[in-house]
């Protein structure tokens, strides 16, 4: 699946006017990363790293003022659509920002919590998950143990990432990787069924909210070489690596970072670099054509950052 046919997958969960004006330019050629809507504001999309407004004939524009307005009752029904109809059944994920939903998709959501949920959503940002055969071909050569791939958000830390998953488990020279897959928003594989991403043919996917608990859950049931998940945050999660990177498992993940010096300063991060488990780092830029820096352990831990 392409895509453009993972963004027609989407927008049956899009009021109908924003539907039309985005076939129109998909039919014209042009291609998103993201669909933003505003209750009470104009419709906005990112193309190529690029955020522009839509309007109605499906072109682009950079005023606001011309685009297609979205009201706040249509977001209300998006934001249903996207719950399925069952707010409840996504608590926990509502809580921290954001909504899955079928295909590995992921919406932001932003609006009044207030209250400790959010009870009336007032902005949304639908993300198109995607795969880019090669991005990861020279994380591939440089890979000799544990990886820990960073960038800004919006950078494409998955997307690399799940094209590192399936090289590695890929491999056709007899020496494919055993890859456990802790996917807690279904991000990286996209789910099961017509939505799925390859990620190689020696790979194993848990699908679980809490990371350690998987990386616990795969060491001692899946034996793999190498445990992958995405975006390391706690503590526990760095704890539940350690005790796998001691019993002989390869560890990748990624981690928001804007800059180089920044590796050494989030708390998680941090822990995770002077652990051992991690001995390449990949810096992301987010920039079109733009290729990763990657560093040696030594490099980041001894930087001079002032």
């Amino acid at each position: 699946m392409n895509e453009n046919d993972r963004f027609f997958a989407v927008l049956p969960v899009l009021p109908e006017k924003i539907q039309s004006a985005i076939r129109r330019s998909m039919f014209s050629g042009l291609s998103f990363e993201e669909v933003r809507l505003r209750a009470d504001g104009p419709v906005a999309v990112t193309s190529r790293g690029k955020t522009r407004f839509l309007i109605s004939s499906g072109d682009f524009s950079k005023r606001p003022s011309s685009a297609i307005i979205c009201t706040a009752e249509e977001i209300e029904n998006t934001f249903l659509k996207i719950c399925d109809n069952s707010v409840f059944a996504h608590t926990s994920e509502i809580e921290a920002g954001f909504v899955s939903f079928k295909g590995g998709f992921r919406a932001g959501v932003c609006g009044d919590f207030s209250g400790g949920t959010l009870s009336s959503p007032s902005s949304i940002n639908i993300r198109i998950c995607r795969e880019v055969t090669g991005c990861a071909d020279s994380l591939f050569s440089a890979f000799s143990g544990g990886m820990l791939i960073c960038g800004p958000p919006g950078s494409g830390k998955t997307t690399v990432l799940r094209e590192l998953i399936r090289k590695l488990s890929g491999r056709e020279d007899g020496d494919a990787y055993r890859v456990a897959v802790i996917d807690s928003r279904r991000e990286i594989s996209g789910g099961t069924g017509a939505y799925s991403f390859d990620l190689g043919s020696n790979t194993d996917i848990i699908y679980i909210s809490d990371k350690a608990k998987g990386a616990e859950m795969v060491l001692r049931s899946m034996y793999p070489d190498i445990i992958a998940f995405d975006e390391i945050g706690t503590q526990k999660e760095v704890d539940a690596l350690l005790e796998a990177f001691n019993s002989g498992v390869h560890i990748i993940t990624t981690a928001h970072v804007g800059e180089f010096c920044d590796l050494n300063v989030r708390p998680a991060t941090r822990a995770l670099l002077k652990s051992g488990i991690i001995e390449k780092v990949a810096l992301l830029s987010g920039k079109i054509g733009e290729s990763p820096r990657i560093f040696g352990i030594n490099e980041v831990l001894h930087a001079n950052c002032g």
